[in-house]
């Protein structure tokens, strides 16, 4: 049996359990959180900027349970591709990315086909950064722009390249991996990469998949419209399929205008996902989070609740045992994998705004 099914029966078993009527979930279930403070993600920037890396390096990239999930990074220095030149690009097989624009802007090549279709050959960039890919000149591809604070979100199959760049452009890469063809960074002792042969096969112009684009001015539409009375504290921006690896990834935003009126203490209760896994970027403001240990009094989330329904699918909730109060700062991120005990808790600078990408191989979140 694949790892990939054997993940597929376990998350089916753990929701049966959690569901069994009379029957307590588990406190957590197997997983580790992984804080990447900003500053690890500006060192990787200023060697790539020293030219002491190639562009496109690896910040950090963990084992999450059911897939690997990390966070790259690239520099991108002002470009333009002379009149009439081809643009080159390339799709990946399995991974799927999350392209944060953290400063700066330019433009990205998505969609379309690729002609004359190469197999990508096992160099750096399968083997370090985007896996078995196809390579070739881009066709019939959308010239997207993008300005700091802008989001797209590239599926497996999908045809893309850096575009020209009109400033010194920092972007941060989340890459999704559900076969595990990306090493792990910083490689655990004894840790070998999965060896993926190159395929002998010819390669398709592109395999079928879905892109998305989230502007800057979309997501600061929805925290303006989140700080009204009665609105939940975390919603959807956009959801879409990736059919290649068949996944559902999810944009979410958590939004805090003011310092609370009273005092900030930590949380004493908190949740786990059993289907869907996170992580977390701080693009404004400060404060903590209350993660990892277990969870005492566990219980199962209303199934027809709008945080079940909604923004989170199957969870379970409990008073936190043994947590770490995890402090962020603006430009960090937080891996949370499923099954891991987390909430946002103490606030100690505002506005703080939060994005959530949602990771939900089961398809348990609503399409938006």
């Amino acid at each position: 049996m694949s790892k990939r099914a054997i993940w597929c029966v376990v998350a089916l078993s753990v929701a049966g359990l959690v569901q069994a009527q009379g029957q307590r979930p588990a406190g957590s279930l197997p997983g580790t959180f992984t804080h990447i403070p900003k500053a690890d993600v500006e060192r990787v920037q200023q060697q790539i900027f020293r030219m002491e890396i190639p562009n496109d390096a690896p910040v950090r990239m963990v084992d999450a349970g059911r897939y690997n999930l990390g966070a790259y990074t690239l520099f991108m220095q002002p470009t333009t591709r002379p009149a009439g030149a081809p643009a080159n690009g390339f799709y990946h097989r399995d991974i799927a990315e999350v392209y944060l624009l953290v400063s700066g802007s330019g433009s990205w090549r998505v969609g379309g086909e690729i002609e004359n279709p190469v197999e990508e050959p096992d160099d750096r960039s399968r083997r370090e950064v985007r896996g078995p890919s196809v390579t070739g000149t881009l066709k019939g591809f959308t010239d997207q722009k993008l300005n700091a604070g802008d989001i797209l979100i590239v599926g497996p199959g999908v045809p893309h390249s850096p575009g020209d760049f009109t400033e010194p452009t920092k972007i941060i890469r989340v890459a999704i991996d559900p076969h595990k063809v990306m090493p792990l960074v910083p490689a655990p002792a004894g840790y070998t990469p999965k060896a993926v042969p190159v395929s002998t096969a010819r390669p398709t112009p592109n395999l079928p998949g879905a892109w998305a684009y989230v502007s800057k001015a979309d997501i600061d539409k929805l925290m303006k419209d989140m700080e009204q009375p009665g609105v939940y504290g975390d919603q959807a921006v956009r959801t879409i399929d990736l059919p290649t690896i068949n996944y559902r990834v999810g944009l979410y935003v958590l939004h805090t205008r003011m310092m609370p009126a009273t005092p900030p203490t930590p949380a004493k209760n908190g949740w786990y996902h059993t289907s869907i896994a996170e992580i977390y970027y701080f693009p404004r403001g400060a404060g903590s989070f209350m993660v990892g240990g277990t969870l005492e009094n566990p219980t199962q989330d209303d199934p027809k609740s709008y945080a079940t329904t909604t923004v989170r699918g199957p969870s379970v909730s409990g008073r936190f045992k043994g947590a770490t109060m995890q402090k962020t700062e603006a430009g960090d991120l937080l891996i949370i994998p499923t099954g891991v005990p987390h909430t946002p808790t103490v606030i100690t600078a505002a506005p703080r705004d939060i994005l959530r990408i949602a990771i939900d191989p089961d398809h348990v979140l609503p399409l938006k």
